[in-house]
């Protein structure tokens, strides 16, 4: 499908979002008052034009009046085939704009009472203008035949080759051939541990949606009941858990019973799934029941038979609850920011949760990801790398923790790092830096700690 979005600032975003087989003719953002003179420059063959808040530069009578001028030339130009669908969080704008709604036939409006607009709902938006363009269409096709007498096509016309689709972006082609290397046969435990606030959740996104682009399944358990922080980061399961109550509850159900996890967890996108708490679950007893190292040991062992990448959501103050488990989890991703704030804080926390015994497992056991990576950030007067902040840690100051442990990447430090919880779009989708970063700690994990 062909459209034009006029979303401005929201450009970016939206065009990341998997929306299904979608063309966007317009490459940049678009504000309202300058859709007209785009579509004028270009040979509208469109089924659509999709608009959002961002376009409208929030003074009524002006914006009223481009959108009036949009409509009135896409009429006089192209009569109702071009369908055009206003996407807003402003309530006022039905009874404001309903008259242009009545006048013209293209024109529809989708309100939705959201803070942010889910992925979720611009994909209905589109399925939405699909319908409708598909049946103006239709009748357009028909009245056509009669008038010029047209007779069906040939039979032969089937086997003429249809038009190849866009392909898709792929993945940084610097990795794709030691990330093809593999095994599609392969599985892998990875728990994601580290100090609350070091950028566990994001590590656990970031780096499972870039297994299920490469081609992994992959399911995330966010063990995290505290702050249940998957929820900010994939919108679709937070809204699905505001509506489903068996949802709301999906990793207690999904640890009560490992083998039906294909109902109790969600699915994402592709072959990506996620089983945590909603926000508004609340059952103590069940939590007490279910919550425990027993029922995880079985869930693990479940699903390490069914996906390549099973990747826990796991800060250290849970390690000590989940003690027994630690010996069925492959590799521990340990997420260290480089500053030596950071490193002290890890390993004092690493000390107050867990013995000696249990420090020594995790630490052979462990890879290193610097999160936010500072590549100012200096200690003793050197650039503090990541090789160097592995060092640090294993240097003495923690007894139990000796051995080096290797470093499977780190993340380079953006101001728009926690932008990806407001635009509902993980980092590795946004630049090729961070997606090779990304790529990178995938393999290493993937690896092992061996």
């Amino acid at each position: 499908m062909k459209i034009v979005l006029v979303s401005d600032g929201m450009h970016d975003i939206i065009t990341n979002y998997r929306l299904g087989k979608l063309d966007i003719v317009n490459k940049n953002g678009l504000s309202l008052a300058d859709a007209q003179h785009f579509l004028q420059s270009i040979d509208p063959k469109l089924e659509g034009i999709l608009i959002t808040d961002e376009a409208f530069n929030q003074q009524p009578e002006q914006d009223r009046k481009d959108l009036l001028a949009l409509l009135e030339w896409l009429r006089s130009n192209h009569g109702s085939q071009i369908q055009v669908i206003y996407v807003t969080k402003d309530i006022s704008k039905e009874a404001e704009l309903a008259d242009l709604i009545h006048t013209y036939r293209n024109f529809k409006m989708n309100t939705y009472d959201y803070v942010r607009i889910p992925a979720l709902l611009f994909k209905q938006t589109i399925d939405q203008m699909k319908e409708n363009g598909s049946g103006n269409q239709k009748k357009e096709k028909e009245k056509n035949t009669k008038s010029s007498g047209e007779t069906k096509g040939s039979f032969l016309d089937r086997f003429k080759p249809k038009p190849k689709l866009q392909p898709e972006l792929t993945a940084t082609d610097s990795l794709s051939k030691e990330l093809e290397k593999i095994s599609r046969g392969i599985s892998r435990v990875v728990a994601v541990t580290g100090h609350r606030g070091s950028g566990l959740t994001s590590t656990v996104i970031n780096v499972a949606t870039e297994a299920s682009k490469r081609g992994l399944s992959v399911m995330i358990v966010d063990m995290d009941i505290d702050y249940r922080s998957t929820n900010m980061y994939l919108n679709s399961f937070h809204e699905r858990t505001k509506r489903d109550e068996a949802m709301n509850a999906s990793l207690i159900r999904t640890l009560a019973r490992p083998q039906d996890y294909m109902t109790t967890a969600f699915y994402l996108k592709e072959n990506m799934w996620i089983t945590a708490l909603g926000y508004e679950f609340a059952d103590g007893k069940l939590v007490d029941q279910f919550y425990n190292s027993g029922k995880l040991v079985g869930l693990i062992s479940m699903l390490r038979n069914k996906f390549n990448l099973v990747v826990l959501d796991m800060p250290f103050d849970l390690l000590k609850a989940f003690k027994e488990t630690l010996i069925h989890v492959d590799v521990f991703g340990l997420c260290v920011p480089n500053n030596l704030y950071s490193v002290l804080s890890s390993l004092r926390n690493m000390e107050a949760v867990l013995d000696d015994e249990s420090i020594s497992y995790l630490n052979a056991k462990s890879r290193v990801i610097v999160t936010k990576y500072n590549d100012r950030s200096r200690f003793q007067n050197d650039i503090f790398t990541p090789e160097r902040v592995s060092t640090v840690m294993s240097s003495g100051l923690l007894d139990s923790l000796s051995y080096e442990m290797k470093v499977a990447g780190y993340v380079p430090y953006s101001h728009d790092f926690d932008s990806q919880i407001e635009s509902d779009l993980p980092l590795v989708h946004t630049s090729t830096e961070y997606e090779r970063a990304y790529g990178n700690i995938l393999l290493r994990l993937m690896e092992g700690a061996g």
